[in-house]
């Protein structure tokens, strides 16, 4: 019985060895660059208003899509998958209705983009009390900036 024991483990330290060396390259494996983060764990969230802008963390206003103006904000919720907050709109797109006397509004914020340890909301869904209907469609998905990497 001795025999076949030590074939059997003859032929284990053969297999293994070759799982091991696998068909690389004999110089090695060859890592560039630097070594990407987790994408777990919590994350500080941002908006922009437009490339070169800095960084806004639950703004009382900004300007999204440079058309619409988003003012007195107040947030109820920040840095989860959704931002919440009521503020007043107003902008180019609603004038002459709403240039001297804004609309209040709801606004939420939406589909984090994560970079690193930040993300940065993407979409915006503003609801304007007594805006005509197909104002309010144009609120429906704004598109927020969000920068590469």
């Amino acid at each position: 019985m001795r025999p076949l024991t030590a074939a059997i483990g003859l032929v284990a330290v053969g297999l293994l060895g070759a799982v091991l060396s696998g068909c690389g390259d004999p110089a090695g494996l060859k890592v560039t660059g630097p070594a990407a983060s987790p994408a777990t764990g919590p994350v500080t969230a941002y908006v922009l208003e437009a490339p070169g802008r800095p960084e806004l963390r639950r703004p009382d206003s900004f300007l999204v899509g440079g058309t619409v103006h988003l003012t007195g904000l107040r947030w109820r919720s920040w840095d989860g998958p959704n931002a919440e907050g009521s503020g007043q709109v107003s902008g180019t797109w609603c004038m002459p209705e709403c240039g001297a006397h804004p609309y209040r509004a709801e606004v939420r914020l939406s589909r984090l983009v994560r970079q690193d340890r930040s993300a940065y909301y993407s979409r915006a869904v503003v609801i304007a009390e007594g805006l005509p209907p197909e104002q309010q469609n144009e609120l429906r998905d704004l598109r927020l900036f969000v920068p590469k990497r």
